[in-house]
């Protein structure tokens, strides 16, 4: 089991503070009376409002955010207006990390690993190389072209390399890529449920596809993590698209599941650490899967149908 600290900071007017975080990059979540869940490259952040709360100068609160690139949010953040309380350093810990501060004087220190660091201790990030799959033709192997996407090429469709980058971090790049969802279909609703031609979705078909393929493949993640080789069974989407409806659904309430799905997948995937990303589980009897290309799956599946729902957009 893996647990995730949350830091809930106070602040002193809701909607200043929304404002000021959303300016930042960060994703409103859900809002209360009174409370506010955001996110940020799939870290989660709570604020309350305390009416009674102490000026920002006697503020004793701050979080921590570990981010794959510091000098990038530490530019973003700049640009957006956030004070500097110290530039990108490299700390002796391994660390190269900036400090910052919101609108009550919550501390936020912004921190990524050094590329010299040490890694860090609990387990190994691991990829599978093309010399460890399958023979093409064999039993157990993947369709080739899909293997290869996932394991080592660039895809010509969306431009995705699912392959790089550590393993550890996949399910974090699959919350942020969800996000990006958020501004794609924040446009005229009936062009987001149009069909540019009968046989491609519209931007809202895909948007519920990926929805749709993040609670699959959690499911699946789950049960290789619990069971010996699980067969994994066969998800027809394009049924799927058609007995929902997808393009009567709410607009909001679909990208509000679709990035809800992506951080319960990035939870499951948490708890996978070593030799687990090993783990296999086959579909249809014949086709093998192992969780690190599950998972890569899923990236790409966020990436490229995001892609497809642009061009839905831009073909209307």
């Amino acid at each position: 089991m893996t647990a995730v600290g949350v830091p809930v900071l106070a602040v002193s007017d809701l909607q200043r503070s929304l404002a000021f975080y959303k300016s930042l990059g960060f994703i409103l979540i859900v809002e209360f009376d009174g409370y506010a869940i955001l996110a940020f490259q799939g870290a989660e952040t709570h604020i309350a409002q305390i009416d009674t709360l102490p000026p920002p100068e006697k503020s004793v609160s701050g979080a921590y955010l570990r981010v794959d690139d510091a000098d990038s949010v530490y530019e973003l953040w700049m640009a957006s207006g956030a004070p500097s309380l110290k530039p990108p350093t490299d700390e002796p810990y391994g660390i190269r990390e900036f400090a910052t501060e919101d609108v009550d004087g919550n501390l936020w220190r912004v921190g990524s690993l050094r590329a010299s660091a040490p890694p860090r201790p609990g387990g190994r990030d691991h990829t599978v190389r093309a010399e460890d799959a399958p023979v093409d033709g064999a039993p157990g192997t993947l369709d080739e072209s899909w293997l290869s996407i996932v394991e080592s090429s660039t895809c010509a469709g969306c431009g995705l390399t699912p392959a790089e980058g550590p393993t550890g971090v996949v399910g974090g790049r699959i919350v942020d890529e969800s996000q990006r969802w958020t501004m794609l279909l924040d446009a005229d609703d009936a062009r987001v449920r149009a069909r540019p031609s009968p046989g491609t979705w519209s931007a809202l078909e895909y948007a519920v596809h990926v929805r749709d393929t993040l609670s699959v493949f959690n499911e699946r993640v789950e049960r290789m993590l619990t069971e010996a080789e699980p067969e994994l069974g066969w998800w027809d989407h394009e049924v799927a698209i058609e007995e929902s409806d997808a393009n009567t659904l709410d607009v909001a309430t679909v990208v509000e599941e679709l990035f809800r799905n992506a951080l319960e997948l990035r939870s499951t995937l948490q708890r996978v650490t070593g030799t687990a990303w090993y783990r296999t589980g086959t579909r249809r009897g014949h086709e093998t899967f192992t969780i690190e290309t599950t998972a890569r799956f899923a990236l790409h599946e966020v990436v490229h149908h995001r892609v497809d729902a642009q061009r839905s957009l831009t073909a209307l």
